[in-house]
């Protein structure tokens, strides 16, 4: 009958230690990297909606009075179907007097991005957050605008607008899908 020694035994149970060291080493860099380039993608998209809502603000700031109409103004936003191949949610939420931008990947609340949304104009601004979903409805009935207080970023025809309400002399804006399209 062979005879094991005591050392052979430890020294493959140290080398498999070590194996299974070195690959969960390995996972926890890998799955940091990840992290930190989904955080980047998150934190751009977060930043360009944001500015895209900023613009669509200021032109319907520039236009008032010199266009008669009470169009929202719309931009069609060309966002990425997934970050990090994993859906996402955008949203538009309210700290204190501030408004931001919030893009977060749907099922892990610590990946997240915001942007603030910087407006400066002299008309009164009211940026629709979820709860004041019901006054944006009632402001775009009559367009091919549907408000939402979230949209998954896989949504197809994603928009930002505004509307000059005239008779209260207050521009909204918020996130919308045009044509009031499915979620999916």
């Amino acid at each position: 009958m062979p005879h094991v020694s005591i050392q052979h035994i430890i020294g493959t149970v140290a080398l498999i230690g070590l194996a299974v060291s070195i690959a969960l080493a390995y996972q926890i860099i890998v799955s940091s990297v990840e992290e930190s380039v989904i955080k980047t993608q998150l934190n751009q998209t977060a930043e360009y909606i944001s500015m895209s809502l900023t613009n669509v603000i200021s032109l319907t700031d520039f236009t008032y009075g010199i266009i008669s109409t009470s169009e929202p103004v719309t931009k069609h936003l060309d966002l990425p179907e997934m970050i990090g191949g994993k859906p996402y949610n955008i949203t538009i939420v309210k700290r204190e007097e501030e408004y931001y931008v919030h893009v977060e990947i749907i099922g892990r609340s610590d990946l997240y991005a915001e942007s603030p949304i910087i407006v400066k104009s002299t008309q009164r601004i009211r940026i629709l957050a979820g709860v004041d979903l019901e006054i944006a409805e009632s402001l775009l009935e009559d367009f091919d605008v549907e408000p939402r207080a979230w949209v998954i970023g896989s949504t197809l025809e994603v928009v930002v607008w505004c509307y000059k309400y005239y008779e209260d002399d207050v521009m909204y804006a918020g996130l919308g899908i045009l044509g009031g399209g499915p979620q999916t």
